[in-house]
């Protein structure tokens, strides 16, 4: 019969500190059609969220499968049935444009609802340089989630970067590096 060892206080927390392995996030380097089937994935998500989709009919409009999405925004899908739908938020990594002072520039957001909140304040910056003066309000003071800059909402700010052709693309937050 073997004994068992104790182990050691010292050895116990060694192993108890053993870094777990990650997967894959937005910031690692994806090919550039892998880059595309993700951002597809993700559009196809943000269209079953928006208009109550099925997995299968929002892959058909956006372009891509329903195995694409499995492999790139699986966390955010719950199997109903046969076919797949969307939960109501995610903890998917996305990289997004932000606006800062000098211009735009990349950043990663880890969660669905920062995506929504910086969407809706590209919203709010549209709207405020078409002459909505309340549009950036609740946005006045707060920072861009999972990153240290703030939203601009100087209107003097917002309208010099428009000037000088930084905010032509207010829609197309998402940031793709090279364009499709």
């Amino acid at each position: 019969m073997m004994k068992k060892r104790k182990l050691t206080k010292q050895k116990r927390t060694k192993a108890a500190r053993k870094p777990r392995k990650r997967k894959g996030s937005a910031t690692t380097r994806l090919t550039r059609r892998q880059e595309e089937n993700r951002l597809d994935a993700l559009a196809a998500l943000a269209l079953m969220r928006r208009e109550g989709m099925s997995a299968s009919s929002a892959a058909e409009a956006e372009g891509t499968s329903v195995e694409n999405m499995r492999k790139y925004v699986g966390p955010a899908l719950r199997k109903r049935g046969k076919d797949y739908v969307a939960k109501r938020s995610d903890r998917l990594s996305r990289v997004l444009t932000a606006i800062d002072n000098k211009g735009t520039r990349p950043i990663v957001v880890r969660s669905s609802k920062a995506a929504s909140k910086t969407s809706r304040y590209f919203n709010a910056v549209g709207d405020a340089l078409k002459g909505k003066r309340g549009a950036l309000k609740e946005f006045r003071g707060k920072k861009i989630p999972y990153s240290k800059l703030k939203f601009i909402t100087n209107l003097k700010t917002l309208r010099r970067l428009k000037d000088a052709g930084v905010l032509d693309n207010l829609k197309d937050i998402y940031w793709h590096g090279k364009k499709r």
